[in-house]
């Protein structure tokens, strides 16, 4: 045949091929550039829209701050339209509220309406909520993670001295640019105790109050003028009259008019001393100062950790021996594992690829084609750098995926090439002439697999939308560098090494290679013929396949996201509400070195009283409490943490009578337990007993369910103080002077601070206590203030005290009172099971039979499962969708595009076989498998009804001919492309990674189990669609 004249792209390629390669090792350089430079993180970066409305009331107990803050802070916060309600709740427990507000998933600037709802509250904190409220605080960053964890501990340094050198250590890394936040936890502060003699203070005819008083207005800031001279305006500074504790013991704080003097030394003791503990930290059962470093957003978090690991080897130089320095977490070394064997991974795929097309390939065939593989990696990877997006485990379980599918192009383009070479076309005209040729199908479905990604990103909604964000992208560019690849780059390449006088040497490889296709083929045409024989049969039979595919997914358990793999773990011991630090110290203390007996156990860190770090994206730590103690616990190993988890579970959840120890596995669910109940009703006396009957049935469950309690569980003791009206007004005792002078004498009062260069240091009051800590009734000893000069008369005669008791928590969902019964899953149980029994038992024995204005929700995972799973079906819908306007812009007949894309379920058997098969949760990245899955069926059924559309219309074949010829001639591409997309994701099921290993199995079993189905159905269904069709 004669030479083609063109002036097109693709003969320019070839033309200027010399220019192709520059640019194409230029392009590879730069993506090996970018590999190295780009952001890298395990996962991407999540917006938590969460935040916490904490509201203090003090002096109120749970039901009064229920009715006076609570409720009044959820009216307010339910008028903005960027609240969503359903999904936000409150927790009100003695003199507190925190109120979980969830923001609507489509707001798009989520900072603006934290700001927005700051504004309301504080518009409206005047006239909403009661005087004694003291403040209302919006946090809004608490779903930060952090980036390490750093523990420092002696034996013999001061808590003075370790401050010291933590002081030092966060100065250090608040100087490289990407930290961010650095908080010390542990920190046992300084205060100046004044502890007065009410004796003496009554001899002397002082009153506490003004002692109060008189201090508070010391430590108080205010304008003091300014001079005017003629040249300067000369502002007015007091010094602080107080700067030392000796100081303060020579404070005058009465004297007459004869001179004489009463110093604060005359009624009171003044000490330095570490303040009564509010919360307790230690490492490995030492006391110990906690730092935990956050990186800012939109930094390399792996080159963050190189930078950090320089500060701490420098600083550590400083330190003396008796000082030590430990890491509890460390993000940018989990990060930069994470990625290395991901990209292992990669690497693995790429050769397996490769190895398998050497097998059943012609060695110059093979190696032409798979030369694209890292070229479009390189490619992809620049691409990912110049538009920001950053190296982790999605992007680059993208990138893996599509490796099949990357070659595809190229051995389709040779294909054709060759198949010109055997019509007699000239190398440079077979190679242009199959290029354009194959041009607008191969862009139809690598357009059609890139696009129908993008959907989910639209339609996914909150953390989930954010973890699938980058995947299509990273698709898109893979698929595109691909197209790009075998249509300029693969043509020269084709000329260059596939010559039409070129004889295969018959050698012994080339002969098995021939023996094994000519028995696959021959195989295929038996059962092709047997089809073809039987049409209603292999109809039926694909049918059923589709049908037993939904039956196996019916009976998958659903779980969105699975547990994490870690080398660590997280503990819980709960007290009953209202025990003592001390208590909890005490437990926490014992359990640990039980723990740390257990050579698998290489630390363990207890946050007691203290809020834990969130030290994994989905953990939420508790809100800290004094009967609360929070332990992260790191192993020697992934599977050591899932072989401690199921012993001390069994072992300690219930070894202390007094507490609850609850083990936690790190998982990606952001749930708070995994099993939930929500009774509503406004009456606690109607809805208790139905909280109560449901925790009673779920307490049988304890082969599937542990930690099964509710959150109207608990009373809170108390001591009720009921003052007596006209003895108080007597002696001019007010609530005011009451609670005042009780807290001071219980709790301490602050009087003033004395600053020591830049740090604070706290005066506090207090007064000698006149009560037995064990016998309440003793606290009626206490002295009371009275109007009447140097009086002070006992609690017992201005007031009546008696035991009282109140709710621990109260708990309201969308606004409406609720108790919540919740329970954990056994370590490797099915929580669908499980919540199936649950909600059955609802269903047939607790709803019949409701007190009217009671109702019962589910929340937990099924609760995420419900708001979830629409969503997956619609991104799967608009996925199938955007397959069909592809398929129909090309085939140009809506049925053939109908039967093409009906075709791809019959991948769904191979699916979902695989899946139960490995006893596998149906989860989001299993969505993304199945995507996959349906762009490269229906890839192939492109390639196969393109070709018997041709050797129909064009060539006036017989239908039934057509298809018979298509299904034998595109049998092999067909068997090569799914090989090769298979094989290539095996390294992802032999990693056993449980948050990947899903997508893996989806897409190897479905493209391996679907080929046999597709190539025996497809053609059939062909035939009897269009066998009485004329064209």
């Amino acid at each position: 045949m004669s030479k083609i004249k063109d002036r097109g792209i693709i003969a320019g390629s070839i033309y200027h091929q010399k220019i192709v390669w520059v640019i194409v090792a230029v392009i590879v350089g730069f993506g090996i550039y970018a590999l190295v430079d780009m952001k890298k993180d395990e996962f991407p970066a999540f917006s938590y829209p969460q935040g916490i409305v904490a509201g203090v009331y003090p002096g109120a107990n749970s039901e009064e701050v229920e009715a006076q803050l609570t409720k009044p802070l959820e009216e307010l916060l339910f008028t903005l339209p960027e609240v969503d309600r359903e999904r936000t709740y409150s927790v009100t427990k003695e003199g507190i509220c925190y109120i979980y507000v969830m923001l609507d998933l489509t707001m798009g600037d989520y900072a603006q309406a934290w700001t927005k709802i700051r504004n309301k509250i504080n518009e409206n904190k005047a006239l909403s909520f009661p005087a004694g409220v003291l403040a209302i605080a919006v946090v809004d960053d608490f779903g930060e993670t952090s980036s390490l964890l750093i523990a420092m501990e002696s034996n013999d340094k001061t808590y003075r001295e370790m401050r010291e050198y933590t002081d030092d250590l966060t100065r250090r890394l608040r100087d490289i640019p990407q930290t961010g936040n650095v908080r010390v936890m542990g920190e046992q502060p300084e205060e100046i105790a004044v502890t007065v003699d009410k004796e003496k203070l009554s001899f002397y005819g002082i009153s506490p109050n003004t002692l109060m008083l008189q201090y508070a207005s010391q430590g108080f800031l205010t304008t003091t003028g300014t001079m005017e001279t003629s040249n300067f305006d000369l502002p007015l500074h007091i010094d602080n009259p107080v700067v030392s504790e000796e100081e303060l013991e020579e404070q005058i704080i009465y004297s007459d008019a004869a001179g004489n003097t009463v110093r604060l030394r005359d009624v009171a003791t003044v000490e330095r001393r570490l303040a009564p503990p509010s919360k307790v930290v230690n490492f490995n059962g030492n006391d110990a100062l906690i730092i935990s470093v956050e990186m800012r957003k939109g930094f390399n978090i792996v080159a963050y950790g190189k930078k950090v690991e320089n500060v701490l080897s420098e600083f550590r130089k400083t330190l003396p021996d008796s000082v030590k320095m430990y890491r509890i977490t460390d993000q940018p070394k989990v990060v930069e594992k994470s990625v290395s064997s991901f990209l292992r991974d990669l690497v693995i795929s790429m050769i397996v690829v490769i190895a398998v097309m050497l097998l059943l390939f012609p060695i110059r065939t093979a190696l032409i084609a798979s030369s694209g593989l890292p070229v479009c990696t390189a490619m992809s990877i620049g691409l990912m750098y110049l538009f920001g997006i950053e190296l982790n485990t999605v992007t680059l379980a993208a990138l893996i995926v599509v490796l099949g599918m990357i070659v595809d192009d190229s051995i389709i383009n040779i294909d054709g090439y060759i198949d010109k070479l055997s019509q007699g076309y000239k190398p440079f005209d077979a190679a242009v002439s199959s290029a354009k040729e194959l041009f607008m199908p191969m862009l139809i479905a690598t357009g059609a697999i890139a696009t129908m990604f993008f959907p989910m990103t639209r339609i996914i909604t909150g953390p989930l939308g954010d973890f699938v964000q980058l995947f299509p992208w990273t698709v898109c560019f893979s698929l595109m560098a691909s197209l790009a690849y075998a249509m300029l780059v693969i043509p020269s390449l084709e000329i260059m090494f596939i010559k039409p006088d070129d004889k295969p040497k018959h050698d012994g490889f080339l002969k098995a290679q021939m023996r094994f296709f000519a028995f696959l083929q021959g195989l295929y045409d038996k059962l092709q013929s047997h089809c073809f024989n039987h049409p209603l049969f292999t109809i039926v039979m694909g049918i059923g396949s589709i049908v037993l595919g939904v039956l196996m997914f019916l009976a998958l358990n659903v779980q969105m996201m699975p547990m994490a793999e870690r080398d660590s773990f997280a503990v819980e011991i709960r007290l009953p509400e209202g025990s003592s630090l001390e208590a909890t110290t005490r437990i926490s203390d014992s359990l640990q070195k039980m723990m740390l007996t257990d050579k698998r156990v290489t630390s363990v860190t207890a946050f007691i009283g203290e809020t834990a770090p969130r030290f994994h994206m989905t953990y939420a730590p508790s809100i800290p409490a004094n009967n609360l103690s929070q332990l992260i616990v790191n192993t020697t190993s992934k599977q050591a943490t899932e072989d401690l988890l199921k012993e001390m579970d069994d072992k300690y959840s219930y070894y202390f009578a007094e507490a609850h120890v609850r083990f936690r596995q790190l998982d990606y669910q952001a749930v708070t337990t995994p099993v939930e109940v929500f009774v509503y009703g406004d009456d606690y006396t109607e809805t208790a007993p139905v909280a109560q009957q449901i925790k009673d049935y779920m307490l049988t469950l304890d082969k599937e369910l542990r930690w099964v309690h509710t959150d109207y569980d608990e009373f809170l003791p108390s001591v009720k103080v009921s003052m007596k009206p006209e003895e108080c007004a007597r002696l001019g005792i007010t609530k005011t002077v009451f609670s005042l002078d009780l807290a001071g004498s219980l709790n301490g009062q602050p009087l003033t601070t004395v600053w020591e260069g830049n740090r604070s240091l706290p005066v506090k009051l207090y007064a000698e206590q006149n009560y037995d800590p064990d016998d309440y009734e003793t606290v009626q000893n206490q002295l009371i203030p009275t109007i009447l000069l140097g009086t002070n008369v006992p609690l017992r005669q201005v007031a009546d005290i008696s035991p009282d008791w109140h709710p621990a928590t109260l708990v309201h969902h969308n606004g409406k009172n609720a108790i919540t019964v919740a329970a954990d899953m056994k370590f490797w149980k099915s929580q669908t099971a499980s919540m199936k029994k649950v909600q059955h038992y609802i269903d047939t024995e607790v709803r019949p039979n409701l007190p009217e204005g009671v109702s019962i929700e589910y929340g937990g995972l099924s609760s995420l499962n419900t708001m979830v799973i629409p969503q997956l079906l619609k991104s799967l819908f608009a996925a199938i969708a955007v397959m069909l306007a592809f398929l129909i812009a090309y085939f140009k007949k809506v049925n053939l595009a109908l039967l093409t894309l009906c075709s791809s379920s019959l991948c769904m058997f191979g699916a979902f076989f695989g899946e139960w098969l490995f006893g596998l949760d149906f989860g989001m990245t299993s969505l993304l498998g199945i995507v996959s899955l349906i762009g490269i069926i229906v890839r192939n059924g492109i390639v196969m009804y393109e070709y018997a559309e041709t050797l129909r219309t064009d060539e006036g074949l017989p239908t039934k001919e057509a298809a018979m010829k298509a299904g034998s001639r595109r049998m092999r591409p067909i068997f090569l492309t799914s090989t090769t997309t298979a094989l290539g994701v095996l390294p992802m099921i032999i990693a056993r990674n449980p948050l990947w290993m899903p997508m893996g199995v989806v897409i190897c079993f479905g493209v391996v189990l679907s080929m046999v189905i597709i190539l025996a159905v497809m053609p059939v269904m062909y035939w009897q669609i269009f066998r009485t069709s004329k064209s």
